[in-house]
């Protein structure tokens, strides 16, 4: 017997026929049952689905240029770093001295370009360089003792 034929059974009085409760009642035993067949949550999310699919759509959209502004600013604040860190490198070669906290802060984001820098597997290029002699100046300041020191 097929579903269509359990359809066609009699009609219960002004309403739906016996076939149509009879597969409403086993629908409901399978959900409710111990096999993992649900066949509501099934019927009830392709329902959902296309009844929100221009929702859905909008969200995707939203989601792409959210998407596209995270990276925008990420960009940037690579660039800041990678700025700054040049800028430092090139105020050491030229002889201007730093206090030791302006070193540490740069130091930290040395650390963190070069972390996003592996973490992402973009190159690198000049910014090696220049923390290889933030790092050289640095240690050259402890051994000297030679940082701007700090008004008391």
């Amino acid at each position: 017997m097929s579903i269509i034929d359990i359809l066609k059974l009699p009609q219960v009085k002004d309403g739906m026929s016996i076939g149509g409760w009879l597969i409403i009642i086993i629908l409901s035993l399978l959900q409710v049952s111990k096999i993992n067949v649900n066949p509501w949550s099934s019927i009830l999310k392709w329902l959902g689905n296309h009844l929100n699919a221009d929702l859905l759509k909008r969200l995707k959209d939203v989601e792409d240029k959210l998407d596209g502004h995270i990276k925008a600013e990420s960009d940037k604040e690579l660039m800041d770093m990678r700025r700054d860190i040049l800028d430092f490198c090139n105020a050491c070669m030229n002889h201007r001295k730093h206090t030791q906290e302006q070193f540490k802060f740069v130091i930290k984001e040395c650390d963190t370009y070069e972390k996003y820098i592996e973490d992402n597997h973009v190159k690198n290029g000049e910014i090696t360089a220049a923390v290889k002699e933030i790092r050289r100046i640095y240690e050259q300041c402890i051994h000297d003792n030679s940082f701007l020191k700090e008004d008391a």
